[in-house]
């Protein structure tokens, strides 16, 4: 952050945020949080918050899609609405020991995953097909690019698969194994066209088009619980209380943002950016909005 930057604080949740989203269509920010409450706040982050959903367990996921919005429990259930309509939104038990990540494809189709080693694609009527990885534990991140999906679990291993092959529930994949612990965090670098991931581990992994790795680096002493792509830079948000970013040149470090220069002092187990600002919030129950 530079000296004249100001941390706006999102107050308002009475648990930890585990999840946060830019809605681009509606200009404003959703998070999800541990008190079983998922909200919206303007984009400046300014005023107060309003709460969306209500419910008896956490919700871990929130995402938005033209128009359409989604948000995922700690029970797996399923929460599907229009933007202005959450009071009438559909609610389905979609997966079991909890819902992760949700994810939409560029044509549309919906993508969840959750402690249920399933992924599952939706439609507007309803679940479409799904994909059982015996031995996955969670499911922690899902992340399409064009045709192609990247998803990341707990047991550690990662899949990279083509959305029509995840349509056929036996899709050929391939596995990308270096996360000990648990595969989180993933984005793609449209130059260099390789994933990018982050884990338990702490790392920052790249891999190649044959699975291979091609670089890791240790980036955060604690897990790496999400990452976003904002003003050229990839961005990083950890256990370990803070938020970072990288060279999308090289991934060489750019910026740290703590406590001490408007960061938290718990864990951070979410992170989104708009065109100009970015979002993180975690264990303290507050949300951050910082310009970039």
């Amino acid at each position: 952050m530079g000296t004249n930057e100001t941390t706006v604080h999102l107050s308002g949740h009475q648990g930890a945020i585990y999840d946060a989203f830019w809605d681009g269509r509606s200009e404003t920010w959703l998070t999800a949080g541990g008190d079983g409450i998922v909200a919206e706040w303007p984009r400046n982050g300014k005023g107060e918050g309003r709460a969306l959903l209500h419910h008896e367990k956490a919700f871990f996921a929130v995402s938005a899609h033209e128009g359409r919005r989604v948000a995922g429990t700690e029970n797996g259930e399923l929460f599907r609405w229009k933007t202005a309509e959450s009071a009438e939104a559909q609610r389905l038990q979609a997966h079991a020991n909890g819902l992760f990540a949700l994810a939409w494809t560029a044509s549309g189709l919906l993508i969840s995953g959750g402690g249920d080693e399933r992924v599952v694609v939706w439609n507007d009527e309803g679940q479409q097909s799904e994909w059982r990885l015996p031995g996955a534990q969670k499911i922690r991140c899902i992340v399409p690019q064009g045709k192609r999906i990247f998803i990341g679990t707990t047991e550690g291993q990662a899949h990279t698969t083509s959305v029509d092959e995840l349509m056929a529930s036996h899709p050929a994949a391939l596995s990308l194994t270096g996360h000990a612990g648990g595969c989180y965090a993933a984005m793609w670098h449209p130059k260099k066209e390789a994933w990018m991931s982050g884990g338990r581990d702490g790392h920052v992994r790249v891999w190649g088009k044959n699975g291979e790795e091609i670089l890791a680096f240790p980036a955060h002493e604690g897990a790496i619980y999400r990452m976003a792509i904002a003003q050229g830079k990839l961005w990083t948000a950890s256990r370990d209380k803070t938020v970072k970013s990288w060279s999308m040149d090289d991934l060489s470090p750019l910026q740290k943002i703590t406590f001490k220069n408007g960061g938290s002092n718990r864990s951070i187990n979410a992170l989104s950016a708009s065109t100009d600002a970015l979002l993180f919030g975690g264990d303290d129950r507050m949300g951050r909005l910082l310009s970039i």
